[in-house]
C-alpha cells in the first residue's frame, strides 16, 4: 500500500510505526472537517494494514508536533458556516465517526500530547490507548461555558472516570494541569517537553511488540463499550448540538468564543 497524501496531516511510516502530526497552517491544530475527514483515512488503512496477510505496521501515534498544540477543538471557521439542520447534524456525524475509527485501529494507538488538547482534541485524544503528555501540556472540556452541549464529552469522561468526575471536569469548564491529568488517567504518562516525540516512539514500539491476537482482542472487547455509547447518543447528541447552535445568536456568538480560542481556548465538539 503506497503511503497516503494529506493536507492537514503528515503522515509518515518509520520503524514499523505509523506517525500522524496534525499540520493545520496554526500551531493551535484546531480540527477543520478535512483533517476529521483525513485522520478518518489514516485510520482505515491501519485497519486494512492489520487485515492483511503479513501487516507492515504495528502501531500509530497521533501528535500534533512538539511546541504545537495536540489540538485546540473544533475549527470555528467550519463551526460558523453551519445554520442548516442536515449540515450540523452530518458535522456532528463525522465527528463520532472520528472516533470510532480511532477506537477500531486495532493495533496500539499512542498520542503525544503538547500545549492545549481541548474539546475534540481532546476527545480524540482520549480514543487513544496510550497518552503521553509533555509538562507543557494543557487539557480542556469548555464546551458549557462557551455554550455547546457536551455530550459526546459527558459520555467519555463517564466511561473513563465514573459520573462524579466526569460532572466536575464537564461543568467546571477549566484548565486540568498534566499532574491532575495524571492523577485521573486522562493520561498515562509525562515527560519532559523535549522527550515527547521519543517517549511516544518508544511506547508505540514497546506495545507494537506485544504478541498480536491478545492486544486485540483485549482491545476490541474494552473499545465496545464506547462505540456502543456513541451510537447510542448519536441522535440525541445531533438533538442537542442542532439546539445549540440554532439557538445562537449568530455570528457575534462566534467572534467571542474566537477571541477565546485565540488565548488558548477551543470550540470543542
Amino acid at each position: 500500500m503506497s503511503s497516503p497524501s494529506y493536507q492537514t496531516l503528515i503522515y509518515e511510516e518509520r520503524d514499523r510505526i505509523a506517525r500522524v502530526q496534525f499540520n493545520r497552517e496554526k500551531d493551535t491544530n484546531a480540527f477543520s472537517r478535512q483533517m476529521t475527514l483525513e485522520l478518518i483515512d489514516v485510520c482505515g488503512r491501519m485497519r486494512a494494514d492489520a487485515a492483511a496477510k503479513e501487516p507492515r505496521l504495528d502501531a500509530l501515534v497521533l501528535t500534533g508536533g512538539t511546541g504545537r498544540s495536540f489540538s485546540v477543538g473544533g475549527d470555528f471557521n467550519d463551526v460558523s458556516r453551519l445554520s442548516e439542520e442536515p449540515e450540523i447534524r452530518a458535522y456532528l456525524g463525522e465527528i463520532i465517526d472520528l472516533y470510532i475509527a480511532v477506537l477500531d485501529v486495532e493495533v496500539p494507538v499512542v498520542a503525544a500530547i503538547d500545549k492545549f488538547a481541548i474539546g475534540q482534541g481532546l476527545q480524540v485524544a482520549l480514543m487513544a490507548d496510550w497518552r503521553i503528555g509533555a509538562t507543557s501540556c494543557r487539557l480542556q472540556m469548555p464546551e458549557l461555558k462557551n455554550g455547546v452541549a457536551c455530550p459526546l464529552g459527558s459520555i467519555i469522561l463517564e466511561l473513563m472516570l465514573g459520573r462524579a468526575r466526569m460532572q466536575e471536569l464537564v461543568f467546571d469548564c477549566e484548565v486540568i494541569e498534566p499532574q491532575t491529568a495524571r492523577s485521573l488517567g486522562l493520561l498515562s504518562q509525562i515527560v519532559a517537553t523535549e522527550e515527547l516525540q521519543d517517549a511516544a516512539m518508544a511506547m508505540a514500539r514497546r506495545l507494537g511488540a506485544y504478541p498480536r491476537r491478545p492486544f486485540v482482542t483485549t482491545k476490541r472487547i474494552q473499545n465496545q463499550r464506547f462505540v456502543q455509547a456513541f451510537e447510542v447518543v448519536r441522535e440525541p447528541s445531533s438533538q442537542a448540538h442542532v439546539a445549540s447552535f440554532l439557538e445562537r445568536a449568530g455570528q457575534k456568538h462566534f467572534e467571542r468564543i474566537l477571541g477565546t480560542a485565540e488565548k488558548g481556548g477551543g470550540y470543542g465538539q
